[in-house]
């Protein structure tokens, strides 16, 4: 047998190690296929970046409503961050707001600027980073835009902020995991004296802004509410699969806010439109569900049963959900905890984390499942 010496068996050994460790990364390879370099939508699904199907269950946290007394310092900020994962949520949605649009911006407790400071200078992008450190997929939405339905605002105010080069950075620093909302509650659709029509206009403005962020470079999940204020889920339902087909990337998360007092107000019609939602084969979540209903006042409506429906029926179907709200609350008894801290807890924000159908914490199969490691 003729053997191999010297560096002719160095250049054979070096080959076969390049063939054989390849082989485990072959991009073709369909048993161990390569992560997605963000969180990815697949039909109904949610799917992590390392290729998990997850169902988003968790909280609104206003964090921003506090001011500088929690923003201003990193240790009370983690702080109040650690407290809110006790919740056992694995999902966070965070409210933001556009240059000189929050009153941060203009009272003694800030600045002109203080807002677009704290982009700027790193908060915002830690607060990101460490929600998905405590075991929270971040959700960040701009707020400014509630119940507004004034499209020219919509593309030069809410639009745009995705669009900064600050904003663009965070973004690709925190692509793995983060989910952007563009606009909270925007457009009317039901409300518009004209629905057939302001439904075209709300497809149509949520079309282009979907390529516009993409053309930005954005690939992360983008999640568009529902008009009416967020309610209208049978609107968002109807042009969900459009909005979806004209998205390059087909990462799209659709919201409803189940306010529903005159909308979907029995369990018969909660069904109905659960149904309605998963016929559509997209990715659904109910984005802010509560107890209280706003109208004209703060607290407006008692939904104490409804929101349970809800969730029993969210359940079943596997539709995420995010509670509004975990403090901060113009409506008080709508809020989980009284001042953020987890030893404050309201019965509604125990019924949240402990009831034993749908509670975070509690409820078998229906409870926040921990983000996979």
């Amino acid at each position: 047998m003729k053997t191999i010496k010297g560096s002719a068996f160095l250049t054979l050994l070096v080959m076969v190690l390049v063939i054989s460790t390849g082989c485990s990364h072959d991009n073709n390879d369909p048993v161990n296929p390569p992560a997605a370099a963000t969180i990815t939508i697949s039909g109904k699904n949610l799917v992590l970046a390392g290729g998990q199907p997850f169902i988003l269950r968790g909280i609104n946290y206003p964090i921003i409503d506090e001011g500088l007394p929690t923003l201003g310092s990193p240790a009370r900020y983690k702080f109040k961050i650690d407290e809110a994962a006790k919740t056992g949520a694995n999902a966070i949605r965070i409210q933001w707001y556009t240059n000189g649009t929050h009153w941060l911006d203009d009272t003694a407790d800030g600045a002109p600027g203080t807002v677009d400071g704290l982009l700027n200078n790193g908060t915002l992008s830690n607060i990101i980073g460490y929600c998905y450190e405590k075991g929270m997929i971040p959700i960040l939405v701009i707020q400014n835009t509630v119940c507004k339905s004034d499209w020219n605002y919509f593309n030069t105010v809410a639009l745009p902020w995705w669009q900064k080069p600050a904003v663009i950075d965070l973004i690709n620093k925190h692509k793995k995991y983060l989910i952007a909302n563009i606009a909270c509650e925007f457009g009317d659709v039901e409300w518009a004296a004209d629905p057939v029509a302001a439904k075209a206009v709300f497809k149509s403005n949520y079309i282009q802004a979907v390529q516009r962020l993409r053309n930005a470079g954005i690939t992360i999940p983008l999640m568009i509410d529902a008009p009416d204020c967020g309610t209208s889920s049978s609107a968002l339902a109807a042009v969900a699969k459009d909005i979806l087909n004209a998205d390059p990337g087909k990462n799209i998360i659709f919201s409803a806010h189940t306010y529903w007092a005159n909308y979907a107000n029995t369990a018969a019609a909660v069904k109905a439109k659960l149904d309605e939602i998963n016929n559509t084969g997209t990715c659904f979540v109910f984005g802010e569900v509560g107890n209280w209903q706003d109208g004209n006042v703060c607290c407006a409506y008692d939904i104490s049963n409804l929101y349970r429906i809800v969730l029993g029926e969210a359940c079943n179907r596997g539709i995420g959900w995010l509670a509004w709200a975990y403090t901060q609350d113009c409506c008080k008894p709508r809020e989980m905890t009284t001042n953020g801290e987890f030893s404050t807890l309201t019965p509604y924000g125990n019924d949240i984390i402990n009831n034993t159908t749908y509670g975070l914490r509690s409820a078998g199969s229906c409870a926040a499942l921990p983000l996979p490691r």
